[in-house]
């Protein structure tokens, strides 16, 4: 993102300052609804399916929030003016002082430099499954993080009122490491999943048009292999990180197969593999700006490979295959919630002949792990139908705004 496709600092300041009076003076509207995503920044994930559902709703005034003034005037050319504004506005303030539920994908964050009014539900519906520690789950120690930062943990989760989870599983993970009792979760699914489980069989002629490849004959059908690894801080990413890389090879595999290799690096992620992007036309940069939503691109594969992200557990609602490349699994800075061989269904690769191996098994179906897929697809989602919205929606009218 531009810096000019964001609110100055200094004016997120200013109302940051002006909400601290503003929002404990306004009223609540009984039947207001404000949602925003990805610290303010993005319109994607489970908020965004949420606050389209709300839409057509007889009776839920559903608003959303954002500090890009770009996505405020495209959602107010979509959906009517009086649904976007901008969070750091005399407006902004005025709807979220009035919302009587806050639905946010990250923490209190969200809406930046802001008071949250104290008669608002605070909603998270959070933006992936747990496959790595954090917050209160700190890596590599079970001790419990300084007062400092402590402090600021409590400042971003405390105030979460309601927390979305798809299984018991999940729910525990969340609680132990946000410091959430288990009396906040709901296990409604999560919305943005949804499409992985509705079919509308075009979904890779879409994904195969937005990464510019072209239609050409071929006795195999055009087949997506998505390289998603996790976000490292503290070192580069390694992409195909095997001693004896053999890029010709991987190519010729390609070719044979009509795969195409994508990488998709993390968000934060801004140094591609650019040598290994040039090495074939197979092996495709499919980044948030040619792929803005991860479950669309998902939704096209037919074979994920990662490390420790839990784009696989995603892919597992469509069976999709997984293969795992844990190169640096004891170094690895954030660590897991749980054991690795036991939420990982799919082969652990460190050689190049392995991911060729373990490739063409998976691109003919993997049946070989078949059975350990559907053990972590149930660990993970209660529930596996298309109807999460639903459920949340059904939270809201009965529970949050009764």
């Amino acid at each position: 993102m531009s810096k000019s496709s964001r609110t100055a600092y200094p004016l997120q300041w200013f109302f940051g300052l002006l909400s601290a009076w503003f929002i404990p003076a306004s009223k609540p509207n009984a039947h207001k609804v404000v949602l925003t995503s990805f610290h303010g920044d993005g319109y994607r994930g489970n908020t965004r399916i949420i606050f389209e559902a709300l839409q057509d709703h007889p009776e839920i005034e559903a608003v959303w929030l954002t500090r890009n003034p770009d996505l405020c005037a495209t959602l107010q050319q979509k959906f009517g003016h009086s649904k976007a504004a901008l969070q750091h506005s005399w407006r902004g303030l005025r709807e979220l002082g009035e919302a009587r539920a806050l639905f946010l994908t990250h923490g209190t964050s969200d809406f930046a430099f802001l008071k949250l009014p104290r008669h608002a539900a605070i909603i998270q519906t959070y933006h992936g499954l747990p496959t790595k520690r954090g917050e209160y789950m700190r890596p590599g120690t079970d001790k419990p993080p300084g007062a400092v930062h402590r402090k600021v943990l409590e400042y971003r989760f405390q105030p979460i009122t309601h927390f979305l989870s798809s299984s018991e599983t999940v729910s525990e993970v969340f609680s132990k490491r946000f410091g959430l009792p288990a009396g906040r979760f709901r296990e409604t699914g999560f919305p943005m999943y949804e499409s992985l489980v509705k079919r509308s069989g075009d979904e890779k002629s879409a994904v195969l048009q937005m990464l510019g490849i072209p239609e050409t004959p071929h006795e195999k059908p055009a087949k997506i292999v998505l390289y998603a690894p996790t976000y490292r801080r503290r070192t580069r990413t390694r992409w195909l990180p095997f001693e004896a890389l053999n890029t010709e090879k991987l190519s010729d595999f390609l070719e044979h197969e009509n795969a195409w290799l994508c990488f998709r690096p993390h968000p934060n992620d801004f140094n591609p593999p650019k040598k290994l992007l040039e090495c074939s036309p197979r092996i495709l940069l499919s980044g948030q700006r040619v792929v803005e939503q991860t479950e669309v691109l998902v939704a096209a594969s037919d074979v994920i490979v990662t490390d420790y992200s839990s784009v696989y557990l995603e892919g597992l609602l469509r069976d999709i295959p997984p293969l795992f490349i844990p190169y640096d699994r004891d170094s690895y800075e954030r660590g897991m919630p749980l054991p690795y061989d036991e939420f990982t269904p799919g082969p652990h690769i460190h050689s190049m002949d392995d991911f060729l191996s373990a490739l063409s098994e998976a691109l003919s179906g993997g049946a070989k792990y078949r059975e350990a897929r559907e053990r972590v697809r149930n660990m993970f989602f209660r529930h596996q139908g298309d109807d999460a919205t639903a459920r949340v929606i059904k939270l809201l009218e009965e529970e949050i705004l009764r």
